[in-house]
């Protein structure tokens, strides 16, 4: 074998190995148990009651959100479907998105609405009485506070993350998560 021929079969066998090297480096995905999902009774974009223990079986992610905002809570909800559509097809069905509005004037005819702007199937709007929202909210530490103006409300970013078994195995509290990681973390629940 010439000289040429042993460069080249070098590089192929060092551009081989740095391969597999640099794809065995990708961080495992490791979610804890962090608590159990604390249980809530609201009212969907149908007015039917939904109960979060009816999605026991599946992977949820909940979120919190209103739909007047002005700015974050749609781009969240995008940012969310962007997960959802970029998902395996077969496992987009053990999936559940459940997103709990914190303003009063989110009815379920509201909330009906808006669940038209997003095509992702089953995502559950929810609402409820002034004190299930706040018991819900608290629960799951989301703080929220009516502006002046009384229809705008300033408001924390919570997403969680609940395994098929009602535990909580992450929180996020950035709208602009990293659509990858929480991709490659759903796998990781979808086949536990």
């Amino acid at each position: 074998m010439g000289t040429k021929a042993k460069i080249i079969t070098t590089m192929v066998v060092f551009l081989f190995v740095m391969i597999i090297t640099i794809g065995a480096c990708a961080p495992e995905v490791y979610l804890p148990v962090l608590y159990e999902a604390q249980s809530f009774t609201l009212n969907n974009q149908d007015g039917q009651e939904v109960k979060l223990s009816d999605f026991r079986g599946e992977v949820v992610i909940l979120s919190f959100i209103y739909t007047r905002c002005p700015d974050v809570c749609g781009e969240l909800n995008y940012r969310l479907q962007s997960v959802w559509e970029q998902l395996k097809q077969e496992l987009r069905q053990g999936v559940v998105l459940i997103s709990v509005s914190f303003d009063s004037y989110d009815t379920p005819e509201v909330l009906k609405q808006y669940d038209e702007l997003y095509n992702v199937p089953g995502w559950q709007f929810l609402t409820g009485t002034e004190e299930q929202i706040q018991q819900v909210t608290t629960d799951y530490g989301v703080a929220y506070e009516r502006e002046a103006d009384e229809w705008e409300i300033g408001h924390s970013i919570v997403i969680v993350l609940i395994d098929r078994n009602g535990m909580v195995r992450k929180s996020y509290g950035n709208p602009y998560f990293p659509e990858k990681d929480m991709i490659r973390e759903l796998e990781y629940l979808l086949n536990q």
